[in-house]
């Protein structure tokens, strides 16, 4: 009889994460359409992506110009879901920005400011899902957190990587729940206090 096949640590860490983002996405359907789904969804993705911008800060070689700029798109989008709503038009125009320019390619990576950085994907991410309201936006950017982890850790089986992984998917979980399962709104948009416990 043949025994199964032992699960690498790298097989482990897919699994998981890739259960994290089915979770993400069905805890964030479960909120009623509209708006709220809208302004839900994008704290998430807006939380996930300063997670990334903080993991990547401490490896100097992962960033760039277009990362920068984007981090600063990002505080935008931390503006549009604390209630300002004239952000919109900002982070319209940076969408619009870089769909236009020659950044956005497929022809693999172009250069040292290329856009394929996870915080970079993880901020353009919280951006769409302000402008244009979509789950999979927030989904993109909790996964590019652990795109950033495997940025640092060239070992798959080092127990420091695995314990960042737990860490990350905790961190995920309890900014979801904390959104999720909040009635705090001041008029259409989610409350200081929420805002303040997903980003710290």
């Amino acid at each position: 009889m043949r025994r199964p096949k032992r699960e690498t640590e790298l097989q482990r860490e897919l699994r998981e994460t890739q259960a994290l983002g089915e979770w993400v996405r069905t805890q964030l359907n479960g909120v009623p359409a509209g708006g709220r789904r809208a302004d839900v969804a994008t704290a998430v993705a807006a939380a996930a992506a300063e997670e990334t911008h903080r993991l990547t800060d401490r490896m100097p070689e992962w960033q760039n110009e277009t990362s920068s700029s984007w981090r600063e798109n990002l505080q935008q989008v931390w503006a549009f879901v604390g209630g300002d709503r004239s952000r919109h038009y900002p982070l319209s125009r940076a969408i619009a920005g870089f769909l236009l320019s020659p950044l956005n390619h497929n022809e693999g990576q172009d250069g040292p400011d290329d856009f394929d950085r996870p915080q970079t994907v993880a901020s353009y991410s919280a951006a769409l899902s302000a402008v244009a309201w979509g789950v999979d936006f927030a989904v993109t950017a909790v996964m590019q957190i652990f795109d950033a982890i495997d940025l640092k850790y060239a070992d798959y089986d080092s127990e420091e990587r695995w314990a960042e992984v737990q860490h990350e998917i905790d961190f995920v979980r309890r900014v979801v729940a904390t959104v999720v399962a909040s009635q705090s709104f001041d008029g259409n948009c989610l409350s200081a206090e929420v805002l303040t416990a997903i980003r710290s």
